[in-house]
């Protein structure tokens, strides 16, 4: 823990510039400690675990359902193989093709607001995606978390639905808008917070009361969960609630593909 503190701690000091890099292979640069991407890994392994620990309850209950056991523990295997294997890997992909010059403190902020925009609308536009019959083989898995959710469940997702929901977005987003490191480090951060927010039955109460009307709660989350045929938005800016202010409720709402 006190190597990761210093680690952490000389991290944020250096956002300012460029990552500085003590080695050529690319894929050594992914899982060294001068990718900001295993700090951002670091950072979420921890949080899921002391989270995990605040919802041993809905734990239990999913251990306790028929081949609970059994999923639970491919939902803790997922989450090492995504966040420790292919984030990093992702992280480092923009890192060395799109990353920018710093930018001024305003500049920042708009970059880090439009690196959640699009997250948002990419995750979107994957997720809708992912429940028709076509696609929902992909987001199948994810669903067996259905009744009973935990905050492992946040990342325990398809391979396929990790690129295509999780980092396609990301990458994409990077690609368009040329982050630089300190903004690029805050936005990915917010959402992975949020990701595993929205996964913690514990805040859905809560967060029906105090996340504001743009943003996806943890209960409006939980309610995808439960249905599947609303709610699609996750895990910052609520694109579900856009769409209907400014064109109403679609006419398909409730008819996409439900698993059975």
């Amino acid at each position: 823990m006190a190597n990761l503190l210093n680690v952490t701690s000389q991290r944020l000091t250096h956002l300012d510039g460029p990552p500085a890099y003590p080695v050529d292979n690319f894929v050594s640069r992914a899982y060294s400690w001068d990718n900001d991407g295993v700090v951002m890994t670091t950072f979420t392994v921890i949080l899921t675990i002391l989270l995990e620990l605040c919802s041993l309850d809905a734990v239990s209950r999913i251990v306790s359902a028929k081949q609970g056991a059994q999923l639970y523990a491919k939902g803790v295997a997922m989450n090492v193989v995504n966040n420790c294997l292919l984030g990093p890997l992702a992280y480092e992909l923009v890192s060395t093709c799109f990353m920018a010059p710093p930018l001024s403190g305003w500049g920042r902020v708009g970059m880090v607001t439009a690196i959640l925009v699009g997250h948002a609308i990419g995750y979107y536009l994957a997720h809708r995606w992912m429940h028709t019959k076509q696609m929902y083989w992909a987001h199948r898995f994810h669903h067996r978390f259905n009744m009973h959710v935990a905050p492992v469940t946040a990342n325990a997702v398809s391979l396929a639905e990790y690129v295509v929901a999780y980092m396609a977005p990301f990458i994409l987003g990077s690609a368009l808008l040329q982050p630089d490191r300190l903004s690029l480090f805050v936005a990915v951060g917010i959402i992975s917070l949020n990701n595993l927010l929205i996964h913690t039955p514990r805040l859905a109460d809560l967060s029906a009361r105090l996340v504001p009307w743009l943003f996806v709660s943890t209960e409006m989350h939980l309610e995808h969960h439960r249905k599947l045929t609303t709610h699609w938005a996750a895990p910052t800016i609520s694109i579900d609630r856009l769409i209907e202010y400014f064109m109403g409720t679609p006419g398909s709402y409730g008819k996409e593909f439900k698993d059975d």
